[in-house]
């Protein structure tokens, strides 16, 4: 890169250093000018005290020079608490006013401009200094920050400004080009500074914003990392719950199934009619048992695996209930439990047909299990303003109080064996759980042990 291009690299503005320009650099010129006013305003009462007590000494001339700065700093006063307030009121408490506080930063940037000339011309009265120019040239450079191009315009018409009213001012002419050289040299400096400045602060925002921008990747990623790790836990954790039931639950009924047609295969000549009938029987409660567990076993895997998504309809709740234990008829009645649907055949729920078959089979399947021969299971329905409560309580074993406990706890796998030997996956109430919360409901149960069970869930009300 050759020095043309480096030298025009550094008065061309990208377009993020616009947008740095628009928001950052603004908001900071106005913080900036805020706190000028803030310290400008005691500096100049403190030049008011000292000229307003020393105001009758001296020559008429310097009587006039006396009067003339008190009442340039009495305007300054005045000027910066105006402005002091403005910026407060619409951009420090809160920001409610943007453009106002950005013309109290023009406004200043001006002041600056024209004041350090008109005060040093003032002061070639009784002196040839010209302190106040240098002073707020160097504030200019230091607290103002300004684009590169403009602050060549800035500081070359502060100059301009400069030497115009010190041609009028000064009548010496060793000490007017003494003057001139002296603001051209302060000027210079002030733009040096101010470019210097300029860059340094831009520099810095981008820095900053990188660095903010890095930050948050990284956080993105840590927490991407972290979701992906707990879905990598979690998909271990069906894996290994798939191949424990598949291993161990769903092993003993395919083997009992096995011994069954074995022994029909191998004795069917010599065993009399009773006895086939009373091994088919128990043929198909395993059957209908190891179906049940391996269709809870393909929904679990599908609801671990975010893979169901409920359609939601009105449905009769009496119906429902209704077909859903058609299926499943051939248990209840090998058992000789007496079933009863008393819910009301107007309820209807807002919920998906498919899902709750699956958790009104599970609760009954789950019943008959734990039910004695010869007893009895009722449904039942409360209907409220926006759900309905649906229960199906049992008369069998029960459970105790830290079993209760443990039964809709994802993290607890355990099964029990029913009153006949009855085995399950320990999956059936998991599903009726995500179930009825993917239907926008909830469940849970009472039981009394050697007394009976009551589950209870909720559905919205459907029309």
């Amino acid at each position: 890169m050759t020095i043309r291009d480096k030298f025009v690299g550094f008065f061309t503005i990208s377009e993020d250093d616009q947008k740095i320009i628009k928001d950052d650099i603004r908001d900071e010129n106005i913080r900036r000018i805020f706190y000028l006013s803030l310290i400008a305003i005691p500096v100049s009462l403190l030049h008011v005290v000292l000229f307003a007590f020393h105001l009758d000494t001296g020559s008429e001339v310097e009587y006039v020079w006396r009067i003339s700065i008190l009442g340039i700093h009495v305007a300054l006063i005045i000027i910066m608490s105006i402005i002091s307030l403005l910026i407060y009121f619409s951009f420090i408490k809160k920001k409610s006013n943007i453009q106002l506080a950005e013309i109290c930063v023009i406004a200043t940037a001006l002041f600056l401009l024209v004041g350090g000339a008109i005060i040093s011309a003032v002061d070639q009265m009784i002196t040839t200094a010209i302190n106040p120019y240098i002073a707020t040239t160097i504030i200019s450079s230091i607290v103002l920050l300004i684009r590169p191009i403009h602050s060549v315009i800035y500081y070359a018409a502060s100059f301009m400004i400069f030497y115009l009213v010190m041609n009028y001012s000064q009548n010496n002419p060793d000490v007017l080009i003494s003057n001139d050289v002296n603001g051209l040299t302060v000027s210079g400096l002030g733009l040096c500074l101010s470019l210097i400045f300029w860059r340094m602060h831009l520099t810095r925002i981008k820095q900053h914003k990188l660095i903010e921008k890095q930050k948050n990747e990284l956080v993105e990623n840590f927490n991407k990392l972290k979701f992906y790790l707990e879905e990598l836990k979690e998909s271990n954790l069906t894996k290994d719950k798939l191949i424990s039931v598949i291993a161990h639950d769903l092993r003993s009924p395919l083997a009992s199934l096995i011994n069954v047609t074995k022994l029909l295969t191998e004795d069917f000549d010599i065993m009399s009619r009773d006895e086939i009938k009373n091994i088919m029987i128990s043929l198909n409660k395993e059957t209908e048992l190891t179906f049940e567990s391996l269709n809870n076993l393909l929904l679990w895997s599908k609801t671990q695996r975010k893979k169901l998504e409920p359609v939601l309809e009105t449905t009769n709740l009496h119906q429902l209930v209704e077909n859903s234990i058609l299926p499943i008829n051939g248990l209840y009645h090998q058992k000789r439990i007496k079933l009863a649907n008393h819910i009301d055949k107007h309820i209807n729920v807002f919920a998906d047909s498919s899902m709750m078959q699956s958790v009104i089979k599970n609760l009954l399947i789950n019943s008959i299990k734990f039910t004695h021969e010869g007893g009895h299971i009722s449904w039942d329905a409360t209907n409220s303003a926006d759900e309905v409560i649906i229960t199906i309580q049992d008369n069998g074993v029960g459970m105790k109080p830290e079993v209760l406990e443990k039964l809709f706890n994802p993290d607890i796998e355990f099964t029990t064996i029913g009153t006949q030997n009855e085995k399950g996956t320990g999956l059936g109430l998991q599903i009726c759980k995500e179930f009825v919360e993917l239907n926008g409901g909830r469940i849970w149960a009472e039981s009394q042990h050697e007394e009976g069970t009551t589950f209870y869930f909720s559905l919205p009300c459907g029309e």
